[in-house]
């Protein structure tokens, strides 16, 4: 039986931990290593990890520094030895027979990745995602295509053959460090499945990383992540570079609106936006993104205070709703 890895990051979760592991522990495909990587976690989370290990051989605990989630995923991959290759988030939990059915979706369709949906669990109550069971495969060109048009994003909701993953690692230090890597494991495969069945248990943490609307720290990481992948897709000479560029700018309008919600000691970021927009806008920079968006980017250095009024509106109108 082939061996997978599943590589959970662990950080400040002595809640939710347990349930998470144990929903590892008992799937029904049983030949799996699951390397526990203990982010210098201040809380239990550490010595749950360790008491599971004790009476479970096939999980292994790294505990180290904390470094960040691209650091503790980082070190489940170097530390893995599976022919495939899995990552859960240590606050989310998983269906039983998530890496039986996925591994013989991968071997009866020759694939490099699959791709599953997942629920949302909202304080315990389960919102359904896609789940129909339709299954699509997709040949590298096209999943390089969707995959450079925000598709196969998290990394969460895959299963990796070993070699899908290679010489790839997530980028310390930063957020949403998912939009940096996933279009680079998909071009490293030659072919890629995606089936709408929930398998993954996806708690919704208005706490979590992925909350972090109007921080402008954030949102340049993500900036980050789109400059990088324009930048593959003029080097590889790939046929979407305007809307690689696109998106690009759609993301450090982002950012900016979350500088014009809280200014406040973050001019570092309005700059860094705007040396961005300077660099890439041109005719091409609109083509995906929608009439909102158009306006912002067409008034940046010409009325700057359109996007300044839309940003500071939405930011009342989410604190309303919380």
């Amino acid at each position: 039986m082939e061996l997978i890895s599943v590589i959970v990051p662990v950080y400040n979760v002595e809640s939710y931990v347990a349930e998470c592991i144990e929903s590892i522990q008992n799937q029904t495909y049983m030949n799996l290593e699951i390397i526990l990587v203990d982010d210098g976690s201040k809380d239990m989370s550490g010595d749950i990890c360790d008491q599971y290990a004790a009476y479970d051989e096939r999980i292994k605990v790294i505990h180290q520094e904390n470094g960040g989630l691209s650091a503790a995923r980082n070190t489940g991959i170097e530390a893995a030895n599976g022919d495939y290759i899995a990552f859960v988030d240590s606050d989310d939990y998983v269906g039983l027979t998530l890496y039986e059915d996925m591994l013989k979706l991968l071997k009866e369709h020759d694939l490099d990745i699959i791709e599953f949906t997942a629920f949302r669990d909202k304080n315990g109550d389960i919102i359904e995602g896609c789940n129909d069971g339709q299954l699509e495969i997709y040949e590298k060109e096209d999943a390089l295509r969707l995959a450079m048009h925000d598709c196969f994003v998290a990394a969460w909701s895959k299963l990796y053959k070993r070699s899908a993953i290679g010489d790839v690692r997530f980028p310390v230090g930063r957020k949403f460090e998912d939009t940096a890597t996933s279009y680079l494991y998909v071009a490293n495969a030659n072919r890629v499945g995606h089936i709408n069945r929930c398998y993954y248990y996806y708690r919704l943490n208005p706490n979590s990383i992925t909350q972090t609307s109007f921080d402008a720290k954030s949102r340049w990481d993500f900036v980050l992540g789109y400059e990088e992948r324009l930048q593959y897709a003029i080097d590889h000479q790939l046929p979407y570079v305007d809307d690689c560029n696109s998106l690009l700018m759609k993301a450090v309008l982002s950012c900016l609106t979350a500088y014009y919600a809280k200014p406040t000691g973050n001019q570092v970021y309005y700059d860094k936006c705007k040396k961005m927009i300077e660099t890439y806008r041109n005719d091409a920079s609109y083509k995906l993104l929608n009439s909102k968006y158009k306006l912002f980017l067409w008034s940046f250095g010409r009325a700057d205070w359109i996007h300044k009024i839309g940003a500071r509106l939405s930011y009342l109108a989410k604190q309303v709703r919380s």
